[in-house]
């Protein structure tokens, strides 16, 4: 297989887990899509399995990510480098947060579905504040509302923000990471400590710090000799053990995210290590799920309560697929007007950059030649 294929494969595989993600997180909110004894019912169930560490793994897939598409490419540190990457980063995150913090704001004059709480304008004004600034992990943990999931994306965002800090300490560095994972399975110091579980982000990077050293060639040859079917089972099998670990463990806090995230890494390992796509015929509906996660992990909350407003009384299974089918028409529509323009742009941007850079560097040439140099 030629280097293209073999890089297609993994990142399909990446996207498959995005959609793996994404759907465990929709789960662990599903709540919201349903009343009464139904709403008690699945309540329970998750007191038994968290399927909500979807987040974990998204977590994982952002850090792995800035290693293979950042530090890799850093001899050094790079004061233009670091700012052209955190431009095309903070411009996809921070308009579609925005329009979606925004529109939380709609709940202050909809009225909300039967059984759902009603949010004063302060608190509502509070969560899009905290989301439009990325407080949204800390806001959470004083103001407990249904709008609590952008926690995730602040937190997300301010691991990008303490990065360039990290990357000053040069040699230190991948010390400082293994003490932050350490100090955040131990003895994470903010609470809830769930609203500051950065495990997942760090040990992202290490996990790619891991798959470039030449040492680690001998893992991935015996990744490759595993049939697909192998991976998928053991894949399976270790996000189902992650969402029980995360129930059993909550009585050590901070270490059960440490566990759960470890048990995580081992179908990412897996995926990225695979040259070709592993999951079979779930892989092409995941992946398309995948490709608009971000919309839709934006989005699917206040989607859900919109559509409760006239369903609420309506029979579980027609109310449940308008929800989700809403959740995703929407998504997608906000992937497609909202985050992919800004996508195109920061490459565009990039492209420009890379032209400029290119530009400079031969004229200087001309001008050592001149010279004589």
């Amino acid at each position: 297989m030629t280097d293209a294929g073999a890089r297609h494969g993994k990142n399909r595989n990446i996207q498959f887990l995005r959609g793996l993600a994404i759907v465990m997180v929709l789960l662990a909110h599903a709540s919201v899509m349903l009343v009464g004894v139904e709403a008690d019912w699945w309540d329970g169930l998750l007191q038994r399995f968290l399927p909500g560490v979807g987040v974990d793994l998204f977590f994982l897939i952002s850090g792995y990510l800035m290693g293979a598409t950042f530090l890799r490419k850093q001899q050094r540190f790079d004061a233009l480098a670091v700012y052209a990457f955190y431009k095309k980063r903070i411009r996809r995150v921070l308009l579609p947060t925005w329009f979606w913090a925004a529109v939380v704001l709609l709940f202050s004059v909809v009225e909300p579905p039967r059984g759902a709480p009603v949010y004063s304008l302060d608190t509502l004004l509070g969560v899009t504040a905290s989301a439009a600034f990325f407080l949204a992990n800390i806001f959470n943990g004083l103001h407990e509302t249904d709008f609590g999931y952008f926690w995730s994306i602040a937190l997300e965002v301010q691991f990008y923000l303490l990065f360039p800090l990290l990357l000053l300490l040069r040699r230190a560095f991948w010390p400082a990471v293994i003490g932050i994972v350490l100090w955040f399975s131990f003895a994470n110091p903010f609470a809830p400590e769930w609203l500051f579980r950065a495990n997942g982000l760090f040990m992202g990077l290490l996990l790619w710090k891991l798959s470039s050293l030449d040492q680690f060639r001998v893992v991935e040859r015996d990744i490759a000799a595993m049939t697909a079917t192998s991976k998928v089972l053991v894949s399976g099998l270790a996000v189902a053990s992650a969402s029980l670990l995360a129930i059993a463990l909550e009585p050590l806090a901070s270490f059960r995210w440490a566990a759960t995230t470890l048990v995580l890494a081992v179908p990412f390992m897996l995926a990225v290590c695979s040259s070709e796509a592993i999951f079979g015929a779930l892989s092409r509906p995941l992946e398309a799920v995948g490709q608009v996660s971000f919309s839709l992990y934006l989005c699917h909350i206040p989607v859900w309560l919109l559509c409760m407003t006239g369903l609420d009384d309506q029979p579980l299974l027609p109310r449940v697929t308008v929800c989700l089918t809403m959740s995703l028409i929407v998504a997608g529509l906000s992937y497609r007007y909202i985050e992919r323009p800004l996508m195109d742009g920061a490459k565009s941007a990039a492209l420009a950059g890379d032209r400029a850079s290119a530009t400079a560097r031969s004229i200087a040439a001309v001008a050592r030649v001149g010279r004589g140099g």
